[in-house]
């Protein structure tokens, strides 16, 4: 793979975990909470994809609206 496409792609990560996981207004002092919030965030971010492909919806895969 490019190098564009995973500067890309880290880019649309970065932009959900700001808008619609709530990190753009966040309250968090501590490393360790951002850190596992971010972890917990893209944890369900991943088992939303899995889902979608295992129900044969791989086009709806980036969806985070069920």
């Amino acid at each position: 793979m490019e190098v564009g496409v995973w500067e890309t792609n880290g880019g649309e990560v970065n932009s959900r975990l700001d808008t619609s996981f709530g990190f753009e207004n966040h309250t968090i002092r501590r490393l360790e909470k951002m850190k596992l919030r971010c972890g917990l965030a893209l944890c369900v971010m991943l088992a939303m994809a899995l889902g979608r492909i295992r129900t044969k919806e791989p086009e709806r895969m980036r969806s985070l609206v069920a």
